[in-house]
């Protein structure tokens, strides 16, 4: 029961809309119907500026942080019938999930990126930071931020099989790679294209 709860509690706590409800409370707009018209903090930030833009970061990468941290709390307080590794890393996954099609917004929400640093920054936290250092250096090179934003998903994943983490967190890192890679199709089109900004 308790894997149930906490499950269910990371969907939700993935599925709080987080830059729709700033822009929506601060300015008025329904980021929807603006821009790219995703939920994301590039989107914001290309909306409404820079300062609500990383409200709406923090606040994505918090419900990250705060799903897997409880499923941690819960896997210390009760005996499961799975291991640590495969519970944490089903929660991690949940909770990208729950950002990516939240229930709030008929299913569909954002691309999941800030999400995934928080969910694994505990489970993974070199190869997350790695992730992030990959996305640093390719701004220096590109203006695109689906590019950093796949090349960041994408090398969490293979630094968690350098590292040789845990099987079930390099599972849930490759799911997690494949669900960002695929929620940003549309970018992928555009920038094969050479349409994408």
């Amino acid at each position: 029961m308790i894997i149930f709860i906490t499950i269910l509690i990371a969907f939700m706590l993935g599925s709080i809309p987080t830059g729709y409800l700033l822009v929506k409370h601060f300015c008025g707009i329904d980021i929807r119907t603006q821009g790219s018209g995703n939920i994301g903090s590039t989107n914001v930030k290309r909306i409404v500026g820079t300062k609500i833009s990383i409200a709406t970061q923090v606040g994505d990468i918090v419900k990250g942080v705060v799903a897997v941290a409880l499923g941690i709390v819960a896997s210390k307080l009760y005996e499961l019938p799975v291991s640590t590794d495969i519970y944490l890393s089903i929660i991690a996954v949940v909770v990208i999930l729950g950002h990516d099609y939240t229930p709030f917004l008929g299913f569909n929400g954002g691309k999941g990126v800030n999400t995934t640093m928080g969910a694994f920054i505990l489970l993974a936290p070199i190869a997350t930071l790695s992730g992030v250092v990959v996305y640093f250096i390719l701004r220096a090179t590109t203006k695109i931020v689906s590019i950093r934003s796949i090349s960041l998903g994408a090398t969490i994943p293979i630094m968690c099989i350098i590292l040789k983490e845990p099987r079930p967190i390099i599972i849930a890192t490759i799911c997690a790679s494949l669900i960002m890679i695929y929620r940003h199709k549309a970018n992928i089109v555009r920038i094969i294209k050479k349409e994408e900004k």
